[in-house]
């Protein structure tokens, strides 16, 4: 049995259904390789090589698609297929993005879910759980930006 989790009301997360999911992917792929820079140089992203990835946001109703090609993160189109994928709401992505929660708990929680090839899913897991030691230094703009998100999500989120 899948537990509830928090998520945004629909009318919040309306705007972001608006741009087409490419947009979004290619957005993301390119913030992604530039924070991830030493990752995708380190080959801590080789797993991704020619293997799609797909990030679903599902209160939001909107999906990532990301392949590493060329050194570096990009986008693909719905054509593709999917490795793996994960999925949660935009408030749980934001709590693992700002550190607030670890991968772990929101595995466990069910409040995140993973499908797809056990070994990119894994690769994608042990990634998530190491964010912390890889990335210490997040730019301080970004790091406000994410507790804003929070912030701002947590006075509309509906809790099951």
């Amino acid at each position: 049995m899948r537990q509830s989790t928090p998520s945004l009301p629909r009318l919040l997360t309306a705007p972001l259904r608006l741009v087409p999911n490419i947009v979004h992917s290619t957005a993301l792929g390119v913030a992604l390789s530039r924070l991830f820079a030493l990752l995708v140089r380190d080959g801590e992203l080789d797993f991704l090589q020619d293997r799609v990835l797909r990030i679903a946001i599902e209160d939001a109703g909107i999906e990532y698609r990301l392949t590493k090609s060329r050194g570096r993160l990009v986008a693909v189109d719905r054509q593709q297929p999917v490795a793996a994928s994960i999925s949660g709401t935009l408030y749980d992505f934001l709590l693992l993005a700002t550190r607030r929660e670890d991968a772990d708990t929101l595995f466990f929680q069910r409040r995140l879910r993973m499908e797809g090839d056990t070994e990119v899913g894994l690769m994608v897991k042990n990634l998530l759980d190491g964010l912390e030691y890889s990335l210490p230094h997040v730019p301080e703009p970004i790091q406000s930006a994410g507790e804003r998100a929070v912030a701002f999500c947590e006075r509309f989120v509906v809790r099951p």
